[in-house]
């Protein structure tokens, strides 16, 4: 086995109504990683929004995705992965938080790419995933592994992949997943079908191994206390609220005090944070109202993504 390749950079994925989390997760990365590049993926399909103040308070840059900056679910992340060259980077989405150095965990190992270890019964595979027997007619020559993954966080290597590899199941110019009764839930479902089959056929490797813990889960995250994250602290993971989000304040959610700790964190370090902070918090009091019908519209439409399982070993 090759020496460890280094993560050379951290993309986080964005978009206008998930923007408290994106200030938090930038928080938890620079924290532990403060000359670490971290790139925000811009997605404006409902909207544009202003990134300036995490920009210039937490060292972020914005990441040039080809065409316009209308994706759409996950679609972003596609884009960054035919990028030019073979460095190694980190993709988030906004919701999820470091609780610890947890890419030097991830670097002790070479793989093309590297995904949360996690199990799903067959039903979690069918709404989260894909459909088994409607791929098994897209693809006949497909060989499920019995394993899925969330997407929302994920070791890639660039320019292993290409757009021709998605040709079929994608339309770029609607920037859609083709097949939406096999493919579930943006592109989760697609990019696990495309990884797992190119694995399979040994045009890349894929490694699975549990770096990522669901507060959903309340005992797989107990064992977390807010004063050991600290340069020093124990922990090798991040936390993920997939599907956790929809319709809560930071006060409601799982584990609240570690998002509380790094939003307390975050407005330390930006000019009148404090007065940033009451201000939002008295628009977050009034805006339910107003967006909470959307956003429900939404959830329906579209699902949330997969309640992540007990990690295992792999």
């Amino acid at each position: 086995m090759c020496p460890p390749v280094k993560i050379d950079a951290i993309y986080i994925s964005c978009y206008r109504y998930d923007l408290q989390l994106t200030r938090l997760c930038v928080t938890s990365v620079r924290f532990w990683y403060p000359d670490l590049p971290i790139w925000l993926m811009k997605d404006e399909k409902y909207g544009p929004f202003d990134t300036r103040e995490i920009e210039n308070s937490l060292k972020v840059g914005i990441h040039k995705l080809s065409g316009n900056r209308s994706f759409g679910w996950g679609m972003a992340k596609l884009e960054l992965l035919f990028g030019p060259g073979n460095g190694r980077c980190l993709i988030l989405d906004s919701d999820i938080v470091f609780v610890g150095r947890v890419l030097d965990e991830l670097e002790k190992y070479d793989e093309h790419f590297v995904v949360n270890f996690e199990s799903y019964d067959s039903d979690k595979i069918e709404s989260h995933f894909f459909s088994l027997e409607k791929l098994k007619q897209l693809d006949p020559r497909f060989q499920f592994p019995g394993f899925a993954f969330n997407t929302g966080q994920l070791v890639a290597t660039r320019g292993i992949l290409c757009r021709a590899d998605f040709d079929s199941y994608v339309d770029w110019e609607s920037r859609q997943v083709r097949h939406p009764e096999v493919f579930k839930l943006g592109e989760q479902g697609l990019l696990n079908y495309v990884l797992q089959r190119k694995a399979h056929e040994g045009a890349l490797t894929l490694r699975r191994m549990p770096f990522m813990l669901w507060p959903g889960e309340e005992g797989d995250v107990a064992h977390i206390r807010v004063e050991e994250l600290t340069p020093e602290g124990p922990h090798r993971q991040l936390l993920h609220w997939a599907g956790l989000r929809w319709g809560r304040t930071l006060r409601q959610m799982p584990r609240s005090d570690i998002l509380l700790h790094f939003e307390n964190m975050y407005y330390s370090r930006v000019p009148f944070g404090a007065w940033r902070r009451q201000s939002r918090r008295a628009w977050s009091r009034i805006r339910p109202s107003a967006v909470n019908p959307l956003k429900l519209f939404a959830k329906r439409l579209l699902g949330t993504k997969s309640p992540i399982p007990k990690s295992g070993e792999s």
